[in-house]
């Protein structure tokens, strides 16, 4: 099977690797030294995946609502069995309305995914939806491996990493604003700008229904997942994380969800993980959406509240040096045109896409791309 871990080809775009740190402007003992200085301070890996025509799907599906039961009765049947997904977990967050969310997380890759859905899709299609008293979302990002890039400051991945087929690091492109852009593969070839601006309405399709909406992602947009596990902690490093890192965390994740127009991102939801039976795990993560890549970069070089994050961090780390056990982790895929679906079944107007789209058109009608 073919794998893929970095582009095999000459990149066309430049890479944001700070001059002095790239390989190429190193003498070999300087490269040396600098890799073993970088792995000793803030290591890391990313995946390596097998079958790179097939592309990754992850698939967010959440309720609105203050019980889980009417989707985990349906997660029970749907993702069993041999086409069910990958991995799958299970996360909750109360959203910027203050409504509480359930959602599990799960991944496939779309030749498998397709297959599945065409089994399922008749339960999210029922009017009987629209009748349960609660609301659900179905987000689906569609990765095209040459669109995706994951980083984990452990060799355990998490999240997509876990579907791949091993990692591969320590590596050099990491630690700078910019990394993740340069580590997508087609990012050599492709600047990867939004096709739309945070002001420019989204499509959005009902059906006869209105509470029923479909919203059409942008070209380019950008998601990422980045994740937090504290449990391997020892208990003054647990203390230290959730009292000065967490909230400072916080914070940054506030920023982005509550100003659009400032930091071009549509959504950004904080989640707190959870096992089977809806304990609380010592894990969360952020999911945001922005207009592209460049506007979370743009944000992680100089924001007041993204350097507070880092410099929290960075304090955490001269406490704990090498006996830091915080692993950290993220995703980060940047969306082709077509592929991705994102649907709200009597969601308030403010969840997810929902709350960038125009007024929703009947199918058939002419719509705004």
């Amino acid at each position: 099977m073919r794998r893929l871990s970095r582009l095999a080809n000459r990149r066309q775009t430049p890479r944001q690797q700070p001059p002095g740190t790239r390989p190429q402007e190193r003498t070999e003992h300087a490269q040396k030294q600098y890799a073993a200085q970088l792995a000793a301070a803030r290591p890391a890996w990313q995946s390596v995946w097998q079958d790179p025509a097939d592309p990754l799907v992850s698939a967010f599906f959440g309720l609105q609502g203050d019980d889980p039961a009417p989707l985990d009765a349906w997660v029970r049947d749907a993702l069993q069995g041999g086409l069910g997904p990958l991995t799958v977990e299970r996360g909750s967050f109360r959203d910027r309305a203050g409504v509480n969310n359930y959602l599990y997380i799960a991944y496939w890759r779309e030749s498998v995914y397709r297959q599945w859905w065409r089994d399922h899709a008749a339960w999210w299609d029922s009017e009987q939806r629209l009748c349960d008293g609660v609301g659900y979302w179905r987000e689906i990002i569609l990765s095209p491996l040459e669109r995706l890039e994951t980083l984990h400051s452990t060799p355990t991945p998490y999240g997509a990493g876990v579907c791949a087929a091993g990692v591969e690091g320590p590596i050099l492109e990491h630690g700078y604003a910019g990394g993740a852009r340069d580590r997508i593969p087609l990012s050599a070839s492709n600047a990867l700008r939004q096709s739309a601006p945070i002001d420019q309405p989204l499509a959005a399709i009902t059906g006869s229904d209105p509470r029923r909406i479909r919203v059409a992602a942008p070209e380019n947009m950008c998601v990422i997942r980045s994740g937090q596990n504290w449990s391997h902690c020892a208990p003054a490093e647990k203390a230290h994380y959730l009292e000065q890192v967490q909230p400072v965390l916080l914070e940054g994740m506030r920023f982005l969800r509550d100003n659009p127009v400032a930091s071009s991102c549509f959504s950004m939801r904080f989640v707190n993980q959870h096992d089977a039976q809806w304990q609380p795990l010592e894990e969360s993560f952020g999911l945001g959406y922005a207009t592209d890549i460049h506007a979370f970069e743009e944000w992680a070089r100089d924001h007041p509240t993204h350097v507070a994050i880092f410099d929290s961090f960075l304090h955490m780390v001269a406490t704990f040096g090498e006996t830091m056990q915080l692993r950290l982790w993220h995703e980060v895929s940047v969306l082709p045109r077509d592929g991705s679906e994102f649907e709200y079944i009597g969601c308030h107007p403010q969840t997810g896409l929902l709350r960038h789209c125009q007024t929703p058109q009947a199918p058939g009608a002419a719509s705004q791309e």
